[in-house]
């Protein structure tokens, strides 16, 4: 649980607190998740449960804080999805029977004067049956209740989801404060990172400390190769290592060969790249041959699968499909 915000979300808790304490009570908290969103709403939920907070910040050392710590806060419910362990890529929901349990954990008397915060991390991935079990309990709320609902897309949720919160927007940083932020973390070569990862601080750290980022360079190498690209080599590499840790390589992959599409894209309308900005004389000698209508729908294909994975395939056989796809695109 995160009691104090990120430097660039300051001024913003303050703004927030002072908003969801005194109006409204369930909040749409959106952002971009490399910016920091859902750790922007942990401060957020946090403050509004903090006997004494300071200047809009938890404490961090009063009971509701420390219960906060020990996740045994009797007046703090999370919803999460359940990820699995890994060997497949799994839809990441939240069951309606974990969102039933919420609202009876909502519906009891609150311990602190504080009154119950639920925080919905992320309320994207409610499913249908979820949504509407939780809609019910938006439209007539027990009394000092505050709800939470995370959303870095928010238009992939259910219009009534969004008609029953209101929005609160959270900044993302400059780029100055990024890059004070990412040299502060230890992170090299702060400037190449923030330019990865499409200024998105937090993407870009986690990017430094996984070997997705560090296998990201030679994955570009390949892709400039489309007719030779070994694609069983990048199958067998997202499927190694820990289970746990195949959902974030095969997530790492999929986003550089997006965000590697959309720079394509932009170089053929004759537009600057925005994130392989060194790689421009490449992405132009590219598939000379593909009509810019082809290359969009594969790219909407990608986010789609960003968005909603398969259930019964392996990451492997997911990722090797799509570069089979790629290679036999980009190669005319």
């Amino acid at each position: 649980m995160y009691f104090a915000p990120l430097p660039w979300h300051t001024a913003w808790l303050a703004k927030a607190r002072a908003l969801t304490s005194e109006h409204h009570h369930a909040w749409l908290v959106v952002g971009r998740t490399g910016d920091g969103v859902a750790h922007a709403a942990s401060a957020l939920a946090a403050s509004l449960l903090c006997h004494q907070p300071k200047e809009s910040v938890a404490c961090g050392q009063c009971p509701s804080c420390r219960w906060l710590a020990g996740d045994v806060h009797p007046d703090f419910k999370k919803l999460a999805p359940d990820l699995g362990d890994g060997e497949t890529v799994k839809l990441p929901t939240i069951k309606v029977d974990a969102v039933r349990e919420a609202l009876d954990f909502m519906q009891l008397s609150a311990a602190g004067e504080q009154g119950r915060v639920l925080l919905v991390d992320p309320a994207t991935a409610l499913p249908r049956e979820s949504a509407n079990a939780l809609l019910k309990a938006l439209e007539e709320p027990p009394a000092n209740t505050r709800w939470l609902l995370v959303a870095a897309q928010p238009e992939r949720l259910l219009p009534t989801i969004r008609s029953r919160a209101l929005k609160i927007a959270v900044p993302g940083p400059t780029p100055v404060e990024a890059l004070a932020w990412l040299r502060a973390q230890g992170a090299g070569s702060p400037e190449t990172l923030l330019q990865q990862s499409r200024g998105e601080p937090l993407s870009a750290l986690a990017a430094s400390q996984s070997e997705s980022g560090s296998a990201r360079e030679e994955f570009v190498r390949d892709l400039l190769r489309p007719g030779q690209l070994p694609t069983l080599k990048w199958g067998a590499w997202v499927e190694a290592g820990p289970k746990a840790e195949r959902r974030e390589r095969f997530a790492a992959l999929l986003r550089a060969l997006l965000d590697w599409t959309s720079d394509w894209a932009r170089v053929r309308t004759q537009l600057p790249p925005r994130v392989f900005v060194t790689e421009r004389a490449g992405l132009s000698s590219l598939g000379p041959g593909l009509p810019l209508s082809e290359a969009l729908r594969y790219h909407r294909a990608l986010l789609r699968k960003l968005n909603l994975p398969d259930t019964t395939l392996s990451a492997r056989l997911q990722f090797e499909s799509l570069l089979l796809d790629y290679r036999a695109l980009f190669s005319r």
